[in-house]
C-alpha cells in the first residue's frame, strides 16, 4: 500500500511539474507563433473569443473582439480596424520566412514581461529585426498575454486598438 501511494505521489509531482513547464509565460508566447505563421498561411483568427483566449487575457480578447466587429461593420471600400498584423507588429513578411524565434526577459526585468526577437525578412540584418515586449498576467493556472509594446514605435496593441475603437465611435456621433 505504501509503494502504491509513493508511486502516485510521485506520478503526481512530475504530473504537475510537466504543467508548470508547458504552462511558463515564455511558452504562451512560443505556442502563440506556431500558431500563427500568415507565411505558412497559418493564421490565428482575431475574431474568435475561443481561440484568443488561449493566449490573450480576457481584456485583450475584448479589445480584439470589438476590433473584429469593427472590420466587420466597416463599409465596403474603407479601411477600419487595425491595419497589421498584431502579432508580428508589421504589415509586410517574406513569403518564404526562415522564422527563428527568440525569447528573453524583458529590461528592466519584471515578472511576465518578455521580449520576442524575430526577422520578418530573411536578408534582413540583426539589428532591424522585430522587438516586440510582451506582458503576461497569470490567470487561475495559465499565463495569458495582456499587451504587446511594438519598440520600433512605442505603443501597444491596447492603445492601438482602444484609439482605433475611440476613433470609430466618435465618428458615429
Amino acid at each position: 500500500m505504501k509503494h502504491k501511494a509513493l508511486i502516485l505521489g510521485l506520478l503526481t509531482l512530475v504530473a504537475s511539474s510537466a504543467l508548470g513547464t508547458e504552462d511558463a509565460p515564455e511558452e504562451v508566447i512560443r505556442a502563440l507563433y506556431k500558431a500563427h505563421r500568415p507565411w505558412d498561411h497559418k493564421e490565428l483568427n482575431l475574431g474568435n473569443g475561443a481561440v484568443l483566449s488561449k493566449y490573450f487575457s480576457p481584456e485583450l480578447t475584448k479589445l480584439f473582439l470589438k476590433n473584429a466587429q469593427l472590420e466587420r461593420d466597416c463599409p465596403k471600400g474603407d479601411i477600419c480596424g487595425l491595419e497589421f498584423d498584431p502579432i508580428l507588429g508589421s504589415q509586410d513578411f517574406d513569403d518564404h520566412l526562415d522564422f527563428k524565434l527568440h525569447i528573453t526577459e524583458a529590461t528592466p526585468p519584471q515578472i511576465g514581461r518578455f521580449e520576442a526577437h524575430f526577422k520578418l525578412f530573411n536578408e534582413e540584418k540583426p539589428e532591424d529585426e522585430q522587438v516586440l515586449v510582451f506582458q503576461l498576467v497569470q490567470m487561475k493556472n495559465a499565463w495569458r498575454i495582456d499587451d504587446i509594446t511594438y519598440t520600433k514605435n512605442n505603443t501597444s496593441l491596447k492603445a492601438v486598438i482602444t484609439a482605433i475603437l475611440d476613433e470609430a465611435a466618435h465618428l458615429k456621433e
